[in-house]
């Protein structure tokens, strides 16, 4: 279904389309920009809700590709979280089915303040030299319930998971430049079966996916870039950075 695409529309989703990809990348929280993008455009939030992960999908495979290619490469750590977030992400996504468009939207908004507030306050609290994935040794049961936990989150809405994700793994001592590979496997695991389930239940525009997937392409190449020359506390601050200027349009558009 392209008939949403004008050359105008195609520029728009392009742009906004790199603008998340590359903040993503970077901290996350770029479906906040993709999500009112796609309604705004004529999707139901229900089918903007689904088509959007078509376009997260493409990103987070082209940004995987990229790191590993630059030597940072996630590992069984990464495998060892999705194994809790996927199981979250089924019950989200199948969540998200059922609620009425009306249902969703508030919910959308409501969930994603608590949630930026949540990340804002807890951002900041990682403690000692931050460690590579591989040198993890620390326990999993309470890092494990805490991505099935952001597992349902993503599969429900999606729209700043990667803030969640990002604050398990600085509870988890986790340097963010390696973390980041994390987050993007993490999120492409669930972000896959949740798109199987929306897909089932006809809520996907593919051609509108795809066009916002390129444009998510282009931004992953960016920050993927950007993530590996600056470094941890580079990331950290855009993350914290991100966090307050989401948390505060969201407010704002309440």
């Amino acid at each position: 279904m392209l008939e949403n695409l004008t050359p105008l529309n195609l520029a728009a989703v392009l742009f906004i389309g790199a603008g998340a990809g590359f903040i993503n990348v970077l901290a996350g929280g770029g479906s906040f920009l993709t999500l009112p993008l796609l309604i705004f455009l004529g999707l139901p939030p229900n089918l903007a809700n689904g088509t959007n992960r078509l376009a997260i999908l493409m990103q987070n495979t082209f940004a995987i590709g990229r790191f590993m290619r630059k030597q940072v490469i996630p590992g069984q750590f990464a495998l060892k979280a999705a194994l809790f977030a996927v199981p979250g992400g089924i019950i989200g996504a199948w969540l998200a089915t059922l609620v009425s468009n009306a249902q969703f939207k508030f919910s959308l908004a409501m969930v994603m303040i608590i949630m930026s507030l949540f990340t804002l306050f807890t951002s900041n609290r990682q403690k000692g030299e931050p460690i590579n994935p591989e040198d993890y040794l620390g326990k999993w049961l309470g890092p494990g319930m805490a991505y099935f936990l952001v597992g349902i989150y993503g599969g429900y809405i999606q729209a700043g998971v990667g803030f969640l994700v990002l604050s398990v793994l600085l509870w988890q001592n986790i340097n963010l430049v390696h973390g980041n590979a994390v987050k993007l496997t993490v999120i492409f695991f669930f972000t896959a079966i949740a798109l199987a389930i929306f897909a089932w239940n006809g809520q996907v525009n593919w051609g509108m996916g795809f066009a916002l997937g390129i444009g998510n392409m282009l931004g992953a190449w960016l920050g993927t870039h950007v993530a590996i020359k600056q470094g941890h506390n580079f990331i950290k601050h855009v993350v914290t950075v991100a966090v307050m200027v989401f948390a505060i349009k969201l407010l704002i558009d309440m």
